[in-house]
């Protein structure tokens, strides 16, 4: 017989949560916690309800299947889900769009159907997407939220839409929003001050989506929660994850001086290589496939000759904007089989992605996009800040996760695929976006995001940069020139 207490703290527990149980679940449940340890009881029941809570029901009713799957979860804590991976690399036509539900009033996650020739409204729906993203995002920053009975702080700013103007704003940089400050008169809008949207944090942005996996990938529930994935990423210290851009295949010094590099990381694997194009040093002509397939044979050649690596790190390749294979409009798709098959065939751990794609590695959410796209961002400003030149990367990192979006360009600057433009967005802000470009290597952060540029391998000095999860640092490196007389696996320079 079940004491009647028990049965009773199992119930009003589940109820705090919002959670229904039958009697008979009820004490089914209690029969589990009463062959424990009272100072172990709490304990139990609260790691079962999380689980419960974790598989997103339906309806607020508890069934059987929920608990015994909540319990055998909880029983093996230790034990990582065939989900829950460590390293999980997105294609972003797999990544979950996230709308704002007027009716519920939050945003939440809608799945889109694979379509790169959407009707003609989409191309509408776009920026009414991107424009929504930032107006909700803003409504409730501290700023602009709403005043509440009785409240007297004067320190929150009313926004006024643009359509109640009768006028068309035309100050804003195209393809970006921004927020206007002036008089309106007579039917002209007085501009004092023009500026960016504040950022929102990636905390803040997740309170609408619960523990909802917002990023993507296999998993039902966001692996930021994952305290198993946690534990494994802090104890991993030496971890680390190498972004280069431009490994040209088709050139012997390049390869050389990734032989090099492959050279000093042979007794310290590392996590991933994220190897973005060009992976020819030529524009595409007739000859590029040829050239390409060689190339991409002579790099397997090259890393299977390092067993270490091959077996223990993920190699991740994301086209450039000159390589073979779909359009030029994003997000675009990985490269031709054909090209690739070499790689495939040899080394087991290589994933030929879109661009952009997402990485996912243990906790840490990362957005990769390879595209010559600060210049492109500076061409398109209406007003370039005067002498700041040094402090472009620093404006380039605020405005794209201000706009929450990697390409804020009009489709003209930067064509993209109507349906799949949410790809693109940065909402909610990851802990890194490696932007590879042909601008100098450079690395800042902006509302504790790191927001990197690796550089070109062969024109910066064989350049690249290095990410520690485990510390959240980004680490500067470059392979020097040969000196006669030293060992090569003393070439690899990492400064911190």
């Amino acid at each position: 017989m079940v004491d009647d207490k028990l049965i009773k703290i199992v119930q009003s527990t589940f109820s705090i949560y919002g959670l229904v149980l039958s009697r008979t679940l009820s004490i089914s449940v209690a029969r589990q916690l009463s062959q424990l340890n009272e100072d172990e009881q709490e304990n139990w029941l609260t790691g079962v309800v999380e689980r419960v809570l974790s598989q997103n029901l339906k309806t607020p009713h508890v069934e059987i299947d929920h608990v015994r799957l909540a319990i055998t979860d909880f029983m093996r804590s230790d034990v990582l889900k065939e989900t829950e991976t460590k390293l999980n690399v997105i294609d972003a036509y797999d990544i979950p769009k996230i709308i704002y539900d007027l009716k519920k009033k939050k945003f939440v996650l809608q799945k889109v159907a694979t379509n790169l020739y959407s009707d003609v409204t989409q191309k509408t729906i776009l920026f009414k997407d991107r424009f929504e993203t930032i107006l909700y995002r803003l409504l409730r920053h501290e700023l602009f939220v709403s005043r509440k009975l009785g409240e007297k702080n004067q320190s929150r700013i009313k926004l006024t839409p643009i359509e109640s103007l009768f006028n068309e704003n035309g100050l804003i940089m195209e393809g970006s929003i921004v927020l206007v400050s002036g008089t309106y008169t007579s039917g002209v809008l007085y501009v004092k001050e023009i500026g960016f949207p504040p950022p929102e944090s990636s905390d803040n942005s997740r309170a609408d989506f619960g523990d909802a996996n917002t990023f993507g990938g296999p998993h039902p529930t966001s692996l930021k929660l994952s305290e198993k994935l946690k534990v494994y990423e802090e104890s991993n210290q030496n971890g680390m994850i190498i972004f280069l851009s431009d490994l040209w295949l088709d050139n012997s010094a390049v390869l050389c001086k990734f032989k090099i590099m492959l050279d000093g990381l042979m007794d310290i694997p590392p996590i991933a290589f994220v190897i973005c194009g060009d992976f020819l040093s030529f524009p595409e002509n007739e000859f590029s496939p040829a050239a390409m397939k060689e190339g991409f044979k002579k790099l397997a050649d090259l890393i299977v000759q390092y067993p270490t690596i091959k077996e223990s790190s993920k190699f991740i390749f994301v086209p450039g904007p000159c390589d073979l294979g779909a359009p030029k409009i994003l997000p675009r798709r990985s490269l031709s089989k054909y090209v690739v098959e070499d790689v495939q065939k040899v080394i087991p751990e290589a994933v030929f992605a879109t661009n952009p794609c997402r990485i996912q590695y243990c906790t840490k959410e990362i957005v990769v996009y390879r595209e010559d796209i600060l210049i492109k961002m500076c061409r398109n400003t209406l007003r370039f800040p005067s002498g700041e030149e040094s402090k472009v990367p620093n404006h380039f990192a605020k405005s794209i996760i201000c706009q929450a979006h990697l390409v804020p360009l009009t489709l003209t600057a930067s064509p993209v695929y109507w349906t799949h433009d949410y790809a693109l967005r940065l909402h909610p802000t990851p802990d890194l976006i490696v932007v590879a470009d042909k601008y100098e290597p450079y690395s800042t952060v902006y509302s504790n995001c790191h927001v990197i540029n690796p550089g070109s391998f062969p024109n910066n000095k064989f350049s690249f940069k290095t990410y520690v999860p485990s510390a959240n640092i980004i680490e500067d490196c470059e392979i020097p020139s040969p000196q006669l007389g030293l060992d090569i696996s003393q070439f690899l320079i990492l400064e911190a």
